[in-house]
C-alpha cells in the first residue's frame, strides 16, 4: 500500500511536471519554432527531434545541472551555480536559462515553496538549478525529481509545437506515449557527484540561438 507521503509526493510531482505551471517555459520553444519555420522538422519528425534533444541536451546537461541544485545547499551551491554558469558557452541561451529560472524561482516563492538565497544571484539562478532545488523542497526523491524534469521538457516542446498550429493535441499525446520508454531511460540514473553538464545537440542549440521572424516565443 502506497504511503500518505508517498501519495503527496506524487501529486507534488505531476503538478510540476504540467506544462501550465507558471515556471517561465512556457515562453520558450528551445529552438523548435525557428526549426519548424526552417524545415528542419515537421509533423512527422517531431517525435524524433524532440528525442534527438532528450538524448543530446536534456540527459548530459538539464539532468546533471537539475541533481546537483536537488542534493546542494549554501557554498556548495554557490561553487555549482559558477560551474554552469561557465558551461553555458551561448550567451543568448545563457540569459534565456537564467530568465526561465529567474521565472520559475519566482512562482515558486509566491505559492511558498523556499529556496536557497544563493539562488538571487545574478548568475545563478539557471532553470534546471532552480527546478532542482524546486522538487527537492516539496519532498522528491531524486529519481522522481529526474523524471519530473524530462517529462516536463518533453511536454513543453509538444506543448510549443500544438500553440504554433503544427500538430494536435491527440497527437501530442501519442508522441509521449512514444516517448514515455526514453524518458524512463535517461531519467533512470542520476549522475554521480563530479559529473559536469555538458550537451551535443548542435541542431536545436543552433535553432534557438536564431529566433524566427515574427515569433510567438522567446527563442
Amino acid at each position: 500500500m502506497i504511503s500518505e507521503t508517498a501519495d503527496l509526493r506524487l501529486i507534488h510531482a505531476i503538478q510540476l511536471a504540467d506544462s501550465a505551471f507558471p515556471s517561465g517555459v512556457f515562453a520558450f520553444s528551445w529552438g523548435l519554432e525557428t526549426a519548424l519555420a526552417d524545415g528542419q522538422v515537421d509533423a512527422r519528425s517531431l517525435c524524433d527531434w524532440i528525442a534527438a534533444d532528450l538524448r543530446g541536451r536534456w540527459h548530459p546537461f538539464d539532468r546533471v545541472v537539475l541533481s546537483g541544485g536537488f542534493r546542494l545547499a549554501g557554498p556548495a551551491l554557490r561553487d555549482w551555480a559558477e560551474i554552469v554558469d561557465t558551461m553555458i558557452f551561448a550567451e543568448r541561451q545563457r540569459q534565456e536559462s537564467l530568465q526561465a529560472g529567474g521565472a520559475l524561482l519566482a512562482s515558486a516563492r509566491a505559492i511558498g515553496i523556499a529556496t536557497d538565497p544563493v539562488l538571487d544571484a545574478p548568475d545563478a539562478g539557471h532553470f534546471s538549478l532552480v527546478h532542482g532545488q524546486v522538487l527537492a523542497a516539496l519532498g522528491l526523491t531524486l529519481p522522481q525529481a529526474l523524471a519530473v524534469s524530462v517529462s516536463a521538457t518533453a511536454r513543453g516542446l509538444l506543448s510549443a509545437s500544438v500553440r504554433l498550429g503544427r500538430t494536435g493535441a491527440i497527437s501530442m499525446q501519442k508522441h509521449l506515449l512514444t516517448l514515455a520508454p526514453l524518458m524512463a531511460r535517461l531519467a533512470a540514473s542520476p549522475p554521480e557527484a563530479g559529473t559536469l553538464p555538458a550537451s551535443f545537440a548542435p541542431l536545436s542549440e543552433i535553432a534557438l540561438m536564431r529566433p524566427a521572424p515574427d515569433r510567438l516565443f522567446i527563442n
